[in-house]
Parts: C-alpha cells; sequence; structure tokens
C-alpha cells in the first residue's frame, strides 16, 4: 500500500505521515465500523469508474494497472459504504451524525444552520474561540432544513442546481443571531475545497480552468479563508482534478486515446483522473478515443447489459453527443484537424504489438486490447473541456498543517488551537485525486486533529 501510494502522492507528505496513514488503514475502517458504518466484502474485479452501492470493494484506482502494477502488488483499495441508492455517501454520515445524537448525546452539542464569520486570538495568536451567525427561529430552521434535504438530491449529478435550491434557503431564514463560542482545545476546520468559489478558483489558477463543473456542492473555501485571515499559510491551491471516465462500457478501453499530434497519451484504462491529468500534461486537456466500427458495436453491446443508470447516460453522451465518424482514418483525421500520417501510424503501431504478441506501449493489459482494423473510423471526443458530456473538477490545494497533528501552519510555525482536515488542509490527495482514498483522508486528518485537541 505504501510503494503504491508513494508513487501517487508524489512526495506532497512525508514518507512517515503516509506510513501512517497505510497502518492506521485497517484501524480506521474498523473505527468507521463502530459508528455504524456498513461495509461489505462483495467484490467487483472488472474495470469499473464506480458500481455503486451493491458492491463492496473493487479496484478504485490505478492499482491494477501499469505502470503502477509493476511496482505494488495489486490490491483493491475502493471501499463502498453500504446504504439505500447507487450514491451512498448519505450511509456514511448518517452513522457518524447518529454517533453524535446517540452515543455523545450530553457530551457533543450541535449548532446547526449556523456560519462561523471570525476567528478569535489573542495577543500570541492562540485561537481562542469564533463568532458565527445562527438562524434565530427554530420554525425558519425546520424550513431551511427541509428545502436543503431537497437540495441532497441534486449532489452528485447537477451541484449548481443543488446551490441554487440551497440559496433559496436563506430566504427561509429570517433575522440571524450573532453568537460567540469559546474554544478550550481547539477549531478544527473541516469545511471542504473551494470549487464552487469562481475568484478563489480563477485566482489561484490565473484563469486556467480546463472544465466549468464543479463538484463538491458547498465548497465554498470558508474554512480556508479563515485560516488565512489569522496568518494561516496554503499550497497547491492551483491543483484542480478532472474526472474522464468512460468505462463502462469496458470496451472503450479497447480504444486508444490519441491527443492533436495524431499520438496516444496514456494507458486507457488507467482511473479518469489520472486519464485527465496526462491529457493536461501531453495535449493541453485535449483527446479522442479512436474506435473502429467492430469496438464501436461491442460498446453499444455493453450499454444494452444492466449497469447502473448514471453510467448508462455517460455511455448515450459520448456516443451520441461526442462522436464523429468517418469512413476511413484519413477522413477522420481530416475531420479531426490531426496529421493523418500520424494517426494511421499509431494506429499501425498498436495493431502490429497485438499481431506479433508484444507488450503494449504503455502497457495496457491484454485483457483490453483489440486490433482496430475495421471500418467505419470512430473519433470520441474526452478533451476535458469537451461540451457533449460534462467533466467534474474539485480542488485539491487547502491550508498548510504540521502533519504530526493537523494544527495549521503560519509563516513562523503552528497557529495553536487552529486545525484543518479533509479537504481544506493539504493531505494525501493534493497533488492529484486517489480514489477511494479522498474520504480516508478526510478520517484520517480529521482523527488527527481530534486526539492532538483533546489532549490540550
Amino acid at each position: 500500500m505504501f510503494r503504491y501510494l508513494k508513487e501517487q502522492v508524489a512526495g506532497i507528505i512525508s514518507d512517515g505521515t503516509l506510513r501512517d496513514f497505510c497502518r492506521q488503514s485497517a484501524s480506521g475502517l474498523a473505527w468507521l465500523e463502530d459508528q455504524g458504518v456498513r461495509f461489505s466484502s462483495r467484490m467487483m474485479t472488472g474495470k469499473n469508474s464506480f458500481p455503486g452501492g451493491a458492491w463492496g470493494l473493487y479496484f478504485s484506482g490505478n492499482e491494477a494497472n501499469a505502470p503502477y502494477s509493476d511496482r505494488a502488488v495489486p490490491a483493491p483499495r475502493g471501499h463502498i459504504v453500504q446504504a439505500r441508492g447507487y450514491a451512498t455517501g448519505h450511509g456514511l454520515m448518517k452513522a457518524l451524525i447518529g454517533t453524535i445524537g446517540r452515543r455523545l448525546r450530553g457530551r457533543v452539542a450541535v449548532v446547526d444552520h449556523c456560519e462561523v464569520f471570525q476567528l478569535l486570538v489573542d495577543a500570541r495568536g492562540t485561537i481562542l474561540g469564533l463568532r458565527c451567525r445562527r438562524v434565530k427561529s427554530r420554525i425558519a430552521r425546520g424550513l431551511c432544513r427541509f428545502v436543503n434535504r431537497i437540495a441532497n438530491g441534486f449532489m452528485m449529478g447537477m451541484p449548481g442546481t443543488g446551490s441554487a435550491i440551497r440559496r433559496l434557503a436563506r430566504h427561509f431564514s429570517g433575522r440571524r443571531e450573532v453568537m460567540a463560542v469559546r474554544a478550550g482545545r481547539g477549531v478544527v476546520l473541516a469545511t471542504g475545497g473551494f470549487v464552487f468559489n469562481r475568484p478563489m478558483v480563477e485566482a489561484a489558477t490565473r484563469g486556467r480552468v480546463y472544465s466549468p463543473m464543479p463538484l463538491g456542492e458547498e465548497c465554498h473555501g470558508s474554512g480556508i479563508a479563515l485560516g488565512q485571515s489569522v496568518g494561516g499559510t496554503v499550497d497547491r491551491m492551483d491543483r484542480l482534478t478532472y474526472w474522464r471516465f468512460f468505462a463502462p462500457p469496458v470496451h472503450f478501453l479497447h480504444a486508444i486515446l490519441v491527443g492533436p499530434d495524431g499520438g496516444r497519451i496514456c494507458n486507457e484504462a488507467l482511473y479518469g483522473a489520472t486519464v485527465a491529468d496526462r491529457m493536461i500534461e501531453r495535449s493541453g486537456g485535449r483527446g479522442w478515443l479512436i474506435l473502429d466500427h467492430a469496438t464501436l458495436q461491442e460498446v453499444r453491446a455493453d450499454l444494452r447489459k444492466r449497469m447502473p443508470v448514471v453510467q448508462k447516460i455517460l455511455g448515450w453522451l459520448y456516443l451520441n453527443r461526442c462522436r464523429t465518424s468517418a469512413p476511413d482514418l484519413a477522413a477522420l483525421a481530416d475531420r479531426l484537424d490531426i496529421d493523418p500520417t500520424a494517426l494511421a501510424g499509431t494506429v499501425a503501431d498498436y495493431n502490429h504489438r497485438i499481431e506479433a504478441g508484444r507488450g503494449d506501449e504503455f502497457g495496457k493489459s491484454a485483457a483490453y486490447r483489440s486490433v482496430l482494423a475495421v471500418g467505419p473510423w470512430h473519433a470520441v471526443d474526452v478533451s476535458i473541456g469537451a461540451p457533449g458530456n460534462p467533466c467534474f473538477s474539485l480542488t485539491l490545494g487547502g491550508l498548510r498543517v504540521e502533519e504530526a497533528s493537523g494544527q495549521v501552519l503560519g509563516e513562523s510555525g503552528v497557529i495553536r488551537g487552529l486545525y484543518a482536515a479533509g479537504r481544506s488542509a493539504v493531505g494525501i490527495c493534493s497533488h492529484t485525486y486517489i480514489s477511494g482514498l479522498s474520504l480516508a483522508d478526510c478520517v484520517f486528518s480529521g482523527r488527527r486533529a481530534g486526539r492532538h485537541a483533546a489532549q490540550q
């Protein structure tokens, strides 16, 4: 696990912290189960972007594919929470909130519909507490809760719609009261990233945003801004992850992904965020899957099989809104504005390696390789900014933290009493998004902050 993650983390955190994360992974899962979170041992062995709540374990990232499988023994790392529906994250939150409401009642007070707008510090810079605005009326809080519950249904597929609905909740909030809260042990900022704060994203990336489709509703950067307001420093703010998933249908993996120069970009079976990274690095975020007609027919057959509705929709969008067809490769290259000689050479080399029994240029598994030779030819636009199919994005940077405690770092050291966790902080997923590990990083960094604060 350490060898695999070391390749993915790219030195963003120290080897010591990464080893701690790996050693604590099993106990962290057991801790979640102790809070009532449920997992299953039912494992999917095939390639899938996310198989849904019917499954319990799968190869969620790059574990089973070259070059990562050459450096570490492949192991499935995607643990799926067991709950109702396809996206089951609500089951995790329900369990954790239930622990607070049942097991910790009387010890933990929850103040909801409350917006923190200021951290309070003493003359030495130690955090004393915070100021916040809370919806005052109980009836108004009930209305806000109802509207937010409706908005939750749009969080994954239509996060912009969910945010618009949540803005309605503010109309029901009425007058707000300002409260000051004393923090005897510390304040933990765990408010997510800032992908929904467009000015903040533009400033961090200097306008280089490849897709306008944010994912991570209510990630407005409020916690990061609070940390900065008391001297907290940030890192990796320019790092965004983009998700380009195209399997299932699994036969899309039999295609080759080429850039504007007609050359292949990477192993097509890599994790969707890694594929997007490679496209940005090598072709400015542009790429097409090149299929012959026989492979296209296999893709259509895949779509007739049973799979989650969301994956059927994505496959349909690729085939019907992102596809360009031509009778031969030269005509297809002309329509894509690609050098026809380079594209023909790429396809010929791909086929020759298969026919000669040689390994793939990028180490793609034989299970996803087949000769491409039967026209007409097709190109599916999987560019990050392709208009026919949305490409979601998340921010990865945040507040710098001292890795042993999770305390926020200022220019001259830790800010005593202030912690950051999850996507509000620089962590395991701050170089690239590592599927199956973003929530694990939240649990790891949140528990780290909680343990240290409890000792103060």
